[in-house]
């Protein structure tokens, strides 16, 4: 499939937005920081707000209010400096604004399977070559291996063993 580029990505290339995820699109990003800083909205009006940038290579997030209470939720507290390391969940979502639908970029939990991390944490400790961890990736269900948390285990038993 062609990829396309929106037209919001032409207006405001600072920051993500709904437009960058494609439809039905989730993006899972892991919190690097949290700061408040001027942005300049596309009248050239600037005006203080709070901006998540993410470890991974993605545009930095201007975070709403609703944005920021799920977040909340999600880290299981309030204060900005322990949303650090973070994983947050990014999906579009239309929502009524300024007398019409429109779609905005919004934020759920990274649900993550402590008892899958814990069997595989077991079982990579146990792996002591690179051959032995192979084998385990291999045998493994590649719909677990996919998951984030997984893989990164899976890559810090391999520099360890390395």
């Amino acid at each position: 499939m062609e990829k396309k580029t929106h037209w919001k990505q032409l207006v405001n290339p600072d920051y993500i937005g709904a437009y960058a995820l494609a439809p039905n699109e989730e993006k899972t990003l892991t919190i690097k920081s949290v700061t408040r800083e001027k942005v300049t909205g596309t009248g050239g009006k600037k005006q203080e707000c709070t901006v998540i940038y993410f470890t991974e290579n993605v545009k930095p997030m201007i975070c709403n209010r609703t944005n920021a209470k799920t977040i909340t939720k999600v880290c299981g507290t309030p204060y900005i400096e322990e949303w650090s390391g973070k994983k947050i969940v990014l999906y579009v979502e239309a929502v009524d604004a300024f007398g019409e639908t429109v779609e905005a970029l919004r934020v759920k939990p990274v649900v993550i399977d402590y008892e899958l991390v814990n069997s595989y944490g077991e079982k990579l400790s146990n792996c002591n070559t690179q051959e032995e961890l192979n084998m385990l990736y291999e045998v493994s269900p590649k719909s677990e291996t996919n998951k984030p948390e997984i893989r990164s285990l899976f890559t810090k038993r391999k520099n360890e063993i390395a």
